[in-house]
């Protein structure tokens, strides 16, 4: 029975016939035959439990028929008797329980899981069975027709009842809660709370909300489908009563369309046409810093350029002056096009179109230094300290290029990749 103890030596010089389970309706006849011939009164439905028990061995199978008739009394071997001794579950309380589960009745549910545990059953034992019966309510619900000839142990009105709780219950629901209780019964071994667990899995089977895998998505799709069967005669109601109202408004629509897909464009052009916006100098000066931002985004160059310490100046219907810190800087900016690019800036930022001017900061470098340095030494050297980090962050933010155009006014004629 077990050849993987032998060793190769041994197995070599041997056959080896291996053992073959006993199909499930050849051991209920062989099993009954031997009780008729002993006169033992057994109870209806004992024999699948001594089958089930046995698991396809004629040895084992007989070993537990002999346990339950040395417990048996002056009746035989009844069905309380053999659920007793075998610790299986009772057929009734599986039904009950998966009905409740059909139904989503979580109260019955955790009512027949209280009443098991008071009455001694272990709860990885009927996890154990309601996994079982689930299996076949999966198997009764892929083949309705062929049920007899599988499930041959089955009295005809269990068949029917588990036939009616497969219909109830739907192909995606069944696969799930299977899956629920297989993953819950691996959790349960040495768990030092078996109910607890138990108690889990039932709250899992209860709830496919959830649940975001694909067997939860499933198992939602049918209840829903189950519970719209009720409110889809409502649907071809309401549609002969929409169809005849619905005639008329398509052309009232359709005029209305012409006008609205002409509104846009007189929006847009709205601002073109006044050069007057509701945005003064002020204004834009507000806004001056995000303007900036969308100049950087669309190019560093320019960037550079407005960035350390440009400002608008002026503002009327027609130009923008931009002041800058010295000529140099403003010839750069108008020879790079950074104009375009300023403006294409404030249209977005501001809504404005305005020409843009450059011009040289008139607050510049030739009365402030000789006015500062005579009256407070202090406040220079910390002015001096701060221009020097901000120096040094702009050069850092900058490149040479830029840092030159920016400076000196140069020109960037090409570039080369370093060999």
């Amino acid at each position: 029975t077990e050849p993987e103890k032998l060793i190769a030596t041994i197995r070599s010089r041997t056959h080896h016939y291996p053992f073959r389970l006993v199909p499930p309706g050849i051991l209920t006849k062989h099993l009954e035959k031997i009780c008729e011939d002993e006169g033992v009164k057994v109870a209806k439905g004992v024999i699948p439990l001594v089958v089930r028990a046995g698991g396809g061995s004629v040895r084992d199978s007989l070993s537990v028929l002999g346990q339950l008739l040395a417990g048996a009394g002056p009746d035989g071997v009844t069905y309380e008797i053999a659920i007793a001794l075998l610790g299986y579950t009772d057929s009734a309380i599986l039904d009950q329980v998966v009905d409740s589960f059909a139904a989503g009745d979580g109260a019955s549910v955790y009512q027949s899981v209280d009443h098991l545990v008071e009455a001694g059953h272990e709860p990885r034992r009927f996890a154990q069975d309601l996994l079982e019966r689930l299996r076949d309510l999966i198997v009764l619900e892929s083949i309705p027709q062929s049920a007899h000839s599988i499930f041959r142990e089955l009295p005809p009105d269990q068949l029917e009842r588990m036939q009616q709780q497969a219909a109830r219950f739907g192909r995606g629901s069944l696969s799930r809660a299977a899956d629920v209780v297989n993953e819950g019964l691996t959790q349960m071994r040495g768990a030092t709370s078996p109910r607890l667990l138990l108690e889990l899995i039932c709250a899992r089977v209860l709830l496919p909300g959830s649940e975001e895998s694909e067997r939860g998505v499933l198992a939602r799709l049918e209840r829903l489908e189950r519970r719209g069967d009720v409110a889809l005669p409502t649907t071809p109601v309401a549609s002969p009563l929409a169809s005849p109202a619905k005639k008329a408004p398509p052309r009232a629509i359709d005029e209305d369309e012409a006008p609205v897909a002409s509104a846009p464009p007189e929006v847009k052009s709205a601002p073109a046409a006044k050069p007057t916006g509701p945005i003064d100098l002020l204004g834009v000066r507000r806004l001056w810093p995000e303007i900036i931002e969308n100049v950087k985004a669309r190019r560093r160059l320019t960037w550079s350029l407005i960035s350390a310490g440009a400002q608008v100046a002026s503002m009327d219907d027609k130009v923008m002056a931009v002041s800058l810190s010295n000529s140099g800087a403003r010839d750069s900016f108008m020879r790079s096009g950074s104009d375009e690019i300023l403006r294409q800036a404030i249209i977005d930022v501001v809504g404005l179109d305005r020409r843009i001017e450059a011009i040289v900061d008139p607050s510049g470098s030739e009365a402030s230094p000789s006015t500062k340095a005579p009256k407070k030494s202090a406040l220079e050297k910390k002015s001096e300290r701060k221009d020097e980090r901000d120096d040094d962050a702009t050069l850092n933010a900058t490149s040479g290029a830029e840092l030159l155009a920016r400076e000196l006014g140069a020109e960037i004629i090409g570039q080369f990749e370093k060999e």
